[in-house]
């Protein structure tokens, strides 16, 4: 039994340089009883270099169980905030990079090949970023997501809007209801094109 904190979910799991990465994370710090429920909105957590499976995978420095097995065992697990009070939104790869996206801002996720910290936080923009989860559309030079003041695409080094032709878009999702998070998009392969399904301000009535 783990003596520290462990983590109760994550908005976002992915595989990244050989670890299991956790963005935006609820922990549990496992004061007694129950412990308290904690929310870490701009976190990344990371597992060791390895399988997230081993006995230690998540242990962060000096953290062991209740049987005194040291988290040194499995050294290269721990976490890394970001500089910002954003919650992180989504996140998708750029061939081996990972970007994620806040609520107002972009950043990557750069893995740095130390050990010690393998990843650092790097900010691409620092006003635009995305709504919904489900809304980043990956391509093979960049990723295209819904953000809070239009649509934009994402090359790895610049974030900028890509829907001068429809700039209104934006204004036509429909909020109530938490309709931003609800936004929800994919990619045709065969004509290269991405699509977006999205609550309209239009149809206030309807279930999407």
């Amino acid at each position: 039994v783990q003596t520290g904190r462990f983590v109760q979910t994550a908005r976002i799991i992915v595989q990244y340089k050989d670890r299991l990465v956790l963005l935006n994370t609820i922990e549990n710090d496992n004061s007694g009883g129950l412990g308290n429920n904690l929310l870490y909105s701009n976190r990344c957590r990371y597992s060791i270099n390895g399988s997230p499976l081993a006995q230690n995978a998540w242990y962060e420095p000096n953290q062991m169980d209740s049987s005194g097995i040291p988290a040194g065992l499995a050294a290269g697990a721990g976490f890394i905030d970001a500089s910002t009070d954003e919650a992180i939104v989504s996140a998708e790869f750029i061939k081996d990079r990972l970007i994620v996206f806040f609520e107002r801002s972009t950043w990557e996720l750069a893995y740095t090949g130390n050990q010690v910290l393998p990843f650092v936080w790097q900010k691409l923009n620092t006003e635009l970023g995305s709504q919904s989860l489900l809304s980043s559309i990956p391509f093979d030079k960049q990723i295209l997501t819904v953000g809070n003041v239009g649509v934009f695409g994402c090359n790895g080094s610049n974030v900028a809007r890509i829907d001068q032709k429809v700039p209104d878009f934006i204004f036509e999702v429909r909020t109530a209801n938490q309709g931003v998070y609800r936004v929800g998009g994919i990619r045709n392969f065969y004509t290269e094109m991405a699509y977006w399904t999205f609550p309209s301000q239009e149809i206030p009535d309807s279930i999407f």
